[in-house]
């Protein structure tokens, strides 16, 4: 009972420390303190464990004593709060950790093959009855990209493609309905949305928005053309499969095959870029080196398989994209540390570029709208080959076709802005504003 006693007693003065600590943490400027998920954060860029599976609860159990410390924790804690190797020894020693202070110190200057076997140390346990804190296995920070690629298979992309091939059932409802394809799309697109914000998976960082974004952008073209039966990726010309649920499927699935292997490289180099320290690598260029692959891949392939309408949407949609997940991961970024006087002027020029292009998207969406002409491209063409369209074998003439399709674009050109404006724009509102509470309190 004694030993346990004092065992509570060390692990509630190393949490008052560490309270101290964060509190007390200057990251320039006239702001000190962090809260307890920036610490998360910043201990996220030494090991991504702790951003992946730890939340603010976990970091109140440290700083109440609730969870005995343990060396893994102690140093990747002074390692992110720029502690001095004096300062960490001083924590593993006062937790009960080493038997002296050079015991101590050598533990903490050891090197990172040994850091890693001191970390993969078994937790003592709570240091009462009342919560503990759950750990992740070593082999998690190791998981290889196919474990990766099977969990994301199995639990996302596997049961998406099974809702896919199910809408092959509104065949049975007349599949000749006006409305029937704009519905099985619509009803694609909702499901893809409901998985990706409703049953996100918490340890792939932004990889589910991405994904679900990539998803809505490449699947909304689909809207304009399937006005006249047709899809952008010329599905509709093999065989008899024009005026059935068929293109649409197989288009589906491409988009859903696209999107899936783009998130898990989004997910892969986030891991690289993020498991350990920056290296002296500034925010934006990491941001960059995660954005950039999976949406020149995404671009590259689908540009060669699509007409050149889509092609130029795409030109204009994707950069978009990628410029601002790029924003939300420099966002997150420990290293990313801005003023009073800085974050103000992101806010307020973010504010301003978001009105802006509201105003253009809603233009852009009227006069399209108000000029006919302007969407006449056909999708009979990609890169490789061209294609005539048996307009007439389809129920439309040129002209009706063309005045459905204006239609089609007006309602693929709306999702698009409110997708791109509500949720990718108003995240990134919201993740500027929260670098004050998340940095200051």
């Amino acid at each position: 009972m004694a030993s346990r006693s004092i065992q509570r007693a060390r692990a509630a003065q190393v949490g008052l420390l560490m309270r101290s600590y964060r509190e007390s943490f200057s990251s320039g400027g006239n702001r000190r303190g962090l809260t307890q998920e920036a610490l998360l954060e910043r201990m996220g860029s030494v090991d991504s464990e702790y951003a992946e599976r730890y939340s603010h609860a976990t970091v109140s159990r440290w700083e109440s004593g609730g969870t005995r410390p343990n060396l893994q924790r102690l140093r990747v804690f002074g390692e992110a709060l720029n502690l001095s190797h004096t300062e960490i020894a001083g924590l593993v020693l006062l937790a009960g950790l080493a038997d002296d202070f050079q015991t101590a110190l050598g533990h903490v200057t050891g090197s990172r093959a040994g850091a890693s076997s001191l970390g993969a140390m078994p937790d003592p346990g709570p240091a009462s009855g009342v919560g503990h804190e759950t750990r992740a296995s070593p082999s998690r920070k190791t998981r290889s990209m196919l474990e990766d690629a099977a969990r994301f298979g199995i639990l996302r992309a596997f049961p998406l493609g099974l809702c896919i091939v199910g809408g092959y059932a509104l065949s049975l409802f007349g599949w000749n309905n006006g409305w029937m394809p704009t519905a099985y799309i619509a009803f694609t697109m909702g499901i893809v949305l409901a998985q990706g914000f409703l049953f996100s998976d918490r340890e792939a960082g932004l990889r589910e928005f991405f994904w679900v974004s990539l998803f809505v952008l490449l699947t909304t073209p689909l809207l304009q053309f399937s006005r006249i039966h047709t899809d952008h990726y010329g599905f509709y010309t093999i065989g008899s499969l024009a005026g059935t649920n068929m293109p649409y499927m197989l288009a589906l699935l491409l988009n859903l095959l696209i999107a899936s292997t783009a998130g898990l490289t989004f997910q892969l180099l986030w891991r690289r870029q993020y498991s350990g320290a920056s290296d002296g690598t500034s925010a934006l260029r990491r941001a960059a080196s995660v954005v950039l692959p999976p949406v020149i891949f995404a671009y590259v392939t689908v540009v060669v398989i699509t007409n050149i309408s889509v092609s130029v949407h795409l030109t204009v949609l994707l950069p978009v994209l990628g410029v601002a997940f790029a924003a939300l991961l420099v966002l997150r970024d420990p290293a990313f540390s801005p003023n009073e006087r800085d974050r103000l002027f992101l806010l307020s020029t973010t504010s301003v570029l978001a009105m802006i292009s509201g105003v253009l998207g809603i233009g852009a969406i009227l006069a399209i709208y108000l000029s006919p002409g302007l969407p006449s491209v056909l999708p009979d063409h990609n890169l490789l080959w061209s294609w005539e369209i048996n307009l007439a074998g389809l129920g439309f003439s040129r002209e009706e076709a063309l005045d459905r399709m204006n239609v089609g674009y007006v309602w693929h050109t709306t999702w698009v802005f409110g997708y791109m404006f509500f949720l990718v724009f108003g995240r990134l509102m919201v993740s500027l504003y929260r670098i004050d509470g998340s940095r200051r309190r």
